[in-house]
């Protein structure tokens, strides 16, 4: 197991730091198996549905608003849609990176917010003791009055596709442990499986720093597995592997079938 941190400054006025690092070693079904699993079986299917619509009524913590939801998890969809559809740029090459074919719209969901804020608020910059079992990133501001938000913290982590890049593209493009070295958050936001994400936040006074965890299930980060699957973005359902899933064609993404229903049923 190993560690790798970021340091990225404005002078004299702002310290920023990312950290991600390998989850621990576990035995676990390939993510697609397992989103697949638990989508075939009718009362978890309904479970996860209520869960993840309700999310966003989840209690207002530390100013994770209703409206702020809403901000991370569109923040989210939006780099997932650009990276789709084969127009973010990979900073090791100067090229677009790769289309993705059957990647997943995230949703929010109210205990992976539950859990990211339970951990911002004892102000500790690492990982928690829940890395592995879900995905996490983890951001601190240090400067002395800082105004980032959550999204500051997206774009930070987004950015290292940009800045770093992902160097050669292996034709699996499965993930390794220089990569989780590299670009291990944008690993996570990338992962094409993940389909539920929740935030917390904290400003903390030992150290001072304003602190920022997100936690994603299905996690990503997970060694010898696909980030996700080179090819043209989802055009119509038949595209999208996931029992039940339908596709958004504009936004090249796939995303579980009746959340929208659900949603505008005010459930």
């Amino acid at each position: 197991m190993y560690a790798s941190w970021s340091l990225l400054s404005a002078p004299f006025t702002r310290i920023t730091r990312v950290y991600n690092r390998e989850p621990p070693p576990f035995e676990s079904s390939h993510p697609r198996e397992v989103l697949t699993s638990v989508m075939q079986t009718p009362v978890l299917y309904v479970i996860l549905l209520l869960v993840t619509v309700c999310g966003q009524d989840c209690p207002t913590l530390n100013g994770i608003s209703p409206a702020s939801r809403q901000a991370i998890v569109d923040k989210h969809n939006a780099y997932r849609s650009s990276n789709a559809l084969g127009n973010e740029i990979d900073g090791s090459t100067g090229q677009n990176a790769p289309k993705a074919k059957n990647m997943y719209k995230l949703s929010y969901d109210c205990e992976l917010e539950a859990l990211a804020q339970a951990w911002a608020s004892g102000c500790q910059f690492e990982h928690s003791p829940n890395y592995g079992e879900v995905g996490e990133n983890i951001y601190s501001d240090m400067s002395p009055q800082s105004n980032a938000s959550v999204l500051d913290a997206l774009d930070l982590w987004w950015s290292e596709l940009r800045n770093i890049g992902v160097g050669a593209y292996s034709p699996d493009f499965n993930n390794s442990k220089a990569l989780n070295v590299r670009v291990e958050n944008y690993v996570q936001m990338a992962w094409a499986n993940t389909t539920k994400v929740g935030c917390g936040n904290a400003m903390c006074t030992s150290p001072n720093m304003y602190f920022v965890v997100c936690n994603y299930r299905l996690p990503g980060n997970m060694l010898n597995e696909k980030i996700y699957e080179f090819g043209d973005p989802c055009q119509q359902d038949s595209d999208c592997t996931v029992t039940n899933a339908l596709c958004s064609a504009s936004e090249g993404l796939c995303y579980l079938r009746g959340l929208r229903s659900l949603k505008l049923a005010g459930i």
